[in-house]
């Protein structure tokens, strides 16, 4: 390698440090990804990118150099860095390499357009593996985070299905036992399962079981009406079974119109019920 090589490098090695330090509070100022990180622990890996340029420009081996690319790359996409900072993070290693060359030459005048380029061709082949092993633990990352989200969903809709089983108890009656919290959503859920329920069975009676259900509210009883009527609207009959003293009470201070909905002391009345509207009963054995 030419001398002047080896000249630029002991010239940068005297101020190192300070170069460091300055590369590190412009990255912090830029980017908040690097203001979160430990500033010890970005000075060291500046520090470690500039000791091994300048032991690529000195001696011609590129290895200890790129091998650092390809590390820091792969650790910032595991921080949860994005492009954006690796980007960043490579401008101002450019810069620093050319403020170096230009403090040198200030006075020397001997850097040709050569030297230049050489200088230039290890920056891009260093940011070329830094942005490719960032890419590449990134896309692993984002396909990861893409098969977990699927698998919660799947979780979560059999969760769904199973708060919310819909049991055919007879031909034409369908059984709803509803048991823990009603929400929004999952009212929602309710309603568009019994529907759906209600039409592919071609079912003339729901009976809509709330003995599992803690705590009764107005947003709760509203659910459960909509529920009911929106049944009733394709052609079901609703009986509501279940409701207790507690909730008995609330349904009553709240004012809420159960008219048009048939009520069942328990699940056993409300099959009887439903048997009765279909000409159907329960007798003993004979």
């Amino acid at each position: 390698m030419p001398k002047i090589f080896a000249d630029i490098v002991a010239f940068a090695e005297t101020n190192l440090p300070a170069i460091a330090e300055a590369f590190v509070d412009r990255l912090r100022a830029q980017q908040p990804n690097y203001a979160a990180m430990d500033r010890a622990t970005l000075l060291q890996a500046v520090t470690t990118s500039l000791k091994t340029l300048m032991h690529a420009i000195s001696t011609d081996d590129l290895q200890p150099f790129l091998a650092h690319a390809h590390a820091v790359g792969e650790a910032r996409a595991a921080s949860g860095f994005i492009a954006a900072d690796m980007f960043t993070a490579l401008n101002e290693l450019r810069h620093v390499a050319w403020d170096i060359v230009e403090a040198f030459d200030r006075e020397r005048h001997v850097v040709t357009v050569k030297h230049v380029r050489r200088i230039e061709d290890l920056l891009q082949e260093f940011g070329k593996i830094l942005l490719t092993s960032f890419s590449a633990v990134y896309r692993a990352m984002q396909a990861q985070i893409h098969d977990q989200a699927e698998q919660i969903e799947a979780q979560q809709q059999t969760i769904r299905e199973l708060s919310t089983p819909i049991l055919p108890l007879y031909e034409g009656i369908l059984v709803l036992p509803l048991v823990g919290a009603i929400d929004s959503f999952r009212a929602g859920q309710i309603m568009e399962r019994l529907l759906t329920a209600i039409a592919e069975r071609q079912s003339d009676i729901v009976i809509i079981d709330i003995t599992g259900v803690p705590v009764i509210d107005t947003a709760v009883a509203n659910y459960l009406l909509q529920t009911a009527r929106a049944a009733q609207l394709i052609g079901a009959q609703v009986i509501l079974v279940g409701i207790g003293p507690e909730i008995a009470q609330t349904i009553v201070q709240l004012g809420v119109d159960l008219s048009g909905i048939a009520i069942g002391a328990n699940l056993q009345n409300g099959i009887e019920l439903a048997l009765r509207r279909i000409g159907r009963a329960i007798k003993p054995a004979a």
